[in-house]
Order: C-alpha cells, then sequence, then structure tokens
C-alpha cells in the first residue's frame, strides 16, 4: 500500500453528498428481515413452475454444459427453493452440496467493492465527487485528473475494460501501471463496463479506510449479517467446499479456491473487480439486505438513500435503445447503478421477464445473481463454468447459452401468479 495516500491524510475529506446526488425511490418496508424457508404457493409462486426452473438447471448439468450448480429462489422472505446440482470438479466424483462455495468473479463488484464504497460515503470518510487522483498517486496521468469516484462506480470513469500486465511480475508496479493508463473516452459521457475501474476503485477503498477491502468488506458487510462463507481467498479449510472452474495456463492447473482471473490471481487474489468466494445461502441474505433497503435482520449495513442510490440508474447519458444489441453490450454499454447492472428488455443475461426497476450482477465464471423489487423476488445461479475460454463476444454467448441464467430467470418470473 506504499503507493497510496495515507487515511490520515484524508481525515478532513468529510463527506458532501449533496441531496441530488441521491436518486431513486423507496423499494419498501422491513417485513421479510429474516430469511426463512417457505412454500412457493405460502407467497405467490406455482411449485409446478418452479420445480420446472430446477429441472432446467439439472438438466443442463446432465448433458455437460457445465460441472454443477447450486439455485436458490426466494419471495417475500421466504427461500421456497435451493438445490445442488452435479460436481465441484469436473469428471471427479464429488457432489455439489448446497454449502458449496463458487468463484463469483465480477459479483465481486457489488458484494465488496460498491456497497464498501458507499458505506465510507455515508460515514463521511469518502465523497462521490472525489478525485481519484487524491487517493491513487500516478492516476492523474494521461489527462485523469477529474476522474471521481462516482464516475467509476457507475462505470463511466473513461478507463478501458481491462489493462493486464501478466508479464511483470511486480506488484506495485503493476499497480502504478494500471492508475496511469490513460482514457479511452471523455469520462461521464458514455458507460463502459470496465474491471480495470473497479480494480484500482478498491484501491481506494483501502487508501480511504486505511484497511485491505477483504478485512473492511469482513467487518462493514459479511460479518455484521452473518456471511460467514463469504471471503477473497478460501482458507484451506474452505477449498474442500470450494467448487473448481477452468484451467489456467498461466498457472498450469484447474482453478480450485484460487480466483480464476489470472491478473488477479497475480495481484495476490484481493480486488475491487473479482476474488469473492460465496454460497448461494450467503448471497441470499445480501439479497435480502438489499431488498429491505440497506438493513437485515436487525443489523444497518446502508442506509436506505445509499442502497436505492445503487440500484437506480445513474447514467441518465445512455439509452438502452441504443446499447442492448447484443449480450456482451448488455453487459458492457447500457445504463448502470452503482455497482449494478440494471434490466432491459432485448440481451439482459436476466432474461426479458424481470420488472423495469429489477437490478442484478453477473460473473464470468457462470454466477447470476437478479433482484425484482416490485415483485419482492429474488433468484441465485451459481455455476463452475467457469471463464469463456477466450473471453471475447462468442465466448460470452457461449456461456450464457451453457448456463442459461437468462430461462432461469424467466422461469422464475413465470411462476408468479399473483402478479
Amino acid at each position: 500500500m506504499a503507493a497510496f495516500a495515507p487515511a490520515a491524510a484524508l481525515s478532513t475529506r468529510v463527506a458532501e453528498a449533496a441531496p441530488s446526488t441521491w436518486v431513486g425511490t423507496p423499494q419498501g418496508g422491513l417485513a421479510y428481515d429474516q430469511l426463512l424457508p417457505g412454500s412457493p404457493e405460502g407467497v405467490g409462486l406455482c411449485s409446478d413452475r418452479i420445480e420446472d426452473v430446477f429441472a432446467r438447471v439439472s438438466r443442463r448439468v446432465t448433458d455437460g454444459l457445465f460441472p454443477g450448480a447450486v439455485a436458490l429462489i426466494a419471495r417475500r422472505g421466504r427461500i421456497v427453493g435451493h438445490r445442488a446440482f452435479g460436481t465441484r470438479v469436473r469428471g471427479e466424483d464429488e457432489p455439489v452440496t448446497l454449502d458449496t462455495l463458487f468463484d463469483l468473479l465480477s459479483i465481486t463488484k457489488v458484494l465488496a467493492t460498491a456497497t464498501s464504497a458507499m458505506i465510507l460515503v455515508q460515514d463521511g470518510v469518502l465523497r462521490l465527487n472525489d478525485r481519484i487522483a487524491d487517493f491513487v498517486p500516478g492516476f492523474a496521468a494521461n489527462g485523469k485528473r477529474a476522474v471521481k469516484v462516482r464516475d467509476m462506480l457507475r462505470y463511466t470513469s473513461g478507463l478501458p475494460l481491462d489493462s493486464q500486465f501478466l508479464d511483470d511480475q511486480d506488484a506495485e508496479r503493476v499497480w502504478r501501471r494500471m492508475a496511469e493508463a490513460p482514457l479511452e473516452y471523455v469520462p461521464g459521457t458514455q458507460v463502459l463496463y470496465s474491471d480495470l475501474t473497479y480494480r484500482l476503485l478498491g484501491r481506494v477503498i483501502e487508501a480511504a479506510s486505511g484497511m485491505d477491502l477483504d478485512a473492511f468488506a469482513k467487518a462493514r458487510i459479511w460479518g455484521p449479517l452473518g456471511m460467514r462463507d463469504t471471503t477473497f481467498n478460501p482458507s484451506a479449510a474452505l477449498i474442500a467446499r470450494t467448487a473448481a472452474t477452468g484451467f489456467s495456463e498461466l498457472r498450469g492447473r484447474v482453478v480450485r479456491g484460487e480466483v480464476q482471473d489470472d491478473q488477479d490471481y497475480a495481484l495476490g487474489g484481493v480486488a475491487g473487480c473479482d476474488g469473492v468466494f460465496s454460497t448461494a445461502r450467503d448471497i441470499a441474505v445480501f439479497c435480502q439486505m438489499m431488498l429491505n433497503g440497506g438493513r437485515y435482520g436487525g443489523v444497518r449495513i446502508l442506509s436506505r438513500q445509499a442502497a436505492d442510490a445503487m440500484v437506480s440508474n445513474q447514467t441518465p447519458e445512455v439509452r438502452a435503445a441504443d446499447t442492448d444489441v447484443s449480450p456482451l453490450s448488455n453487459l458492457l454499454l447500457t445504463p448502470k447503478g452503482y455497482g449494478w447492472e440494471l434490466a432491459t428488455h432485448r440481451f439482459s443475461n436476466g432474461g426479458m421477464r424481470l420488472g423495469r426497476t429489477a437490478y442484478g450482477k453477473a460473473g464470468g465464471t457462470g454466477t447470476f445473481l437478479w433482484i425484482d423489487p416490485r415483485r419482492e423476488l429474488f433468484g441465485v445461479l451459481l455455476t463452475n463454468h467457469g471463464l469463456p475460454t477466450p473471453f471475447d463476444e462468442p465466448g460470452w454467448d457461449r456461456m450464457l447459452d451453457a448456463v442459461g441464467s437468462a430461462e432461469f430467470f424467466d422461469g422464475i418470473v413465470n411462476a408468479v401468479m399473483d402478479d
């Protein structure tokens, strides 16, 4: 952390989020402050259609499209289905269990990074209009002095999709080279989903808080919520419960219990863009916390104002009609919240039936969550498909087709009987 400004130097940087900074409407009350088991019919869902959703996931595993999965469906505070399928390691007789941990890859952006940033904003430690260069020395290079925290949170920083330096073994030099990356567009003028942006945002959180990102997330998000199986870099004791993803040419082995992205692995496995491992049950708690406007189990993680801002459209400069033209463009270019993807009705990985206020997040290993506030409904689909190879537009399309995330979420909405 030597390359980053110490937190003490930032003590006078008090939050100044003006009312206009926060956009969104309340999501509802706290009637479902705890997740409990329940029946589909008890919350207005059709059992047969829920069973059909799970059967389709099972069929994909049987057909060899990916080794294993855990799927969870909940509505109105009741978990109506939680199933495990297949194996943790392709070709091995090691069944997936409900408590299997998966490499979430980009779900890290909401489960850790964006939420941590918003906590620091509401604490008064960070401001949405703070400049990134004040936290990351070297970032001002190449005309980036004006880029703000808000630009990074909403994927409008001007930075490229990614910038990898796998030929450089000096981690601090890699961080410096990433910080100095030139802009690809004028910040604030378009959306470009970016691992580099969120990797550097994680460093901002560390500089502002004086804590490593994993320690901060555990202390302020996962610990208070009781998400005991959520972590960066799973311990040796947890690896036996972790699903393997794909083969890494760089590491020369099948990746298990290590983040699959080679750059994030080379940087130590803790990054703002990737690296979190978790279970479907832990993620369900996080989803319910978001549905509850930032609170779960009597613990408030986010103010309602902050929670609503995260899942509101923070990129009004961008029109879905112009950018939602393919599955990959949907991920990269469509309107976004703070960290979250927002529902669209052409090429969303959450399907076409979610409500217009729905929000979610995809992970490149084949992990997905989507939340529909109007229907008080969410689903979690975790697979160990692994990163598409190569990770290009055809590869992304093949992964989505194999995992069937759109079919999964469309099926859940189709089970709603009281819409």
